[in-house]
């Protein structure tokens, strides 16, 4: 598969990860480069990562590339869905809480004076209410969603890992959802795909 996209993206993080784990080799194109960026704008009208070609597809969005990749390779070493409407749901508020704090990162690092503004903080506090209401949806051991690593699991630990990383988000205030994080830190893919 090639993939297009950083090696910081939560969301190309997240495909790598699934394809990791369903034995799917990931020859990444960075498009944090201006070839990278031409690439990318050559593919996809939307000019946003991850995009994967492969099996003679383009595909834009990582929830359509690991549908494609757990739907032709299997579901490896991660736990299917037991209802995928909950796991919708999850993935939805893992990605609305990712959606907020992105869109401050972006007008900051464009220059736009917005912290203690009342949009940035509409925005911080509803990924304080999304993480909240998703520690609400863990297991009793605190430390998934279901029983074994899963998608909302994967996409949950590349969220906070990225909010961590680009210094966007205070995960101390994520604390509800920190044993999902804890639990699966060591995991190989987890490890091989951190942003650095």
């Amino acid at each position: 598969m090639k993939l297009y996209g950083t090696s910081t993206s939560p969301f190309v993080r997240r495909v790598r990860i699934v394809a990791a784990e369903v034995g799917e080799a990931v020859e990444r194109v960075d498009t944090a480069t201006e070839e990278g960026q031409a690439e990318l704008r050559a593919l996809t009208p939307i000019r946003k990562v991850p995009v994967a070609s492969l099996d003679g597809r383009t595909l834009f969005d990582s929830r359509t590339i690991v549908d494609w990749l757990v739907t032709t390779r299997g579901w490896g070493a991660i736990q299917p869905p037991r209802d995928p409407w909950i796991e919708a749901n999850l993935l939805n508020a893992i990605d609305a809480a990712l959606d907020a704090v992105i869109q401050l990162f972006y007008l900051r690092r464009d220059g736009v004076a917005i912290d203690g503004t009342p949009y940035a903080e509409r925005q911080l506090a509803r990924a304080d209410a999304i993480f909240l209401w998703l520690g609400t949806q863990l297991a009793h051991d605190r430390c998934g969603f279901g029983p074994a690593l899963g998608l909302a699991e994967i996409s949950l630990v590349c969220a906070l890992d990225w909010m961590d990383f680009r210094q966007t988000y205070p995960t101390e205030r994520a604390k509800t959802v920190q044993g999902v994080r804890n639990a699966w830190k060591k995991r190989a893919s987890l490890v091989a795909t951190r942003p650095e």
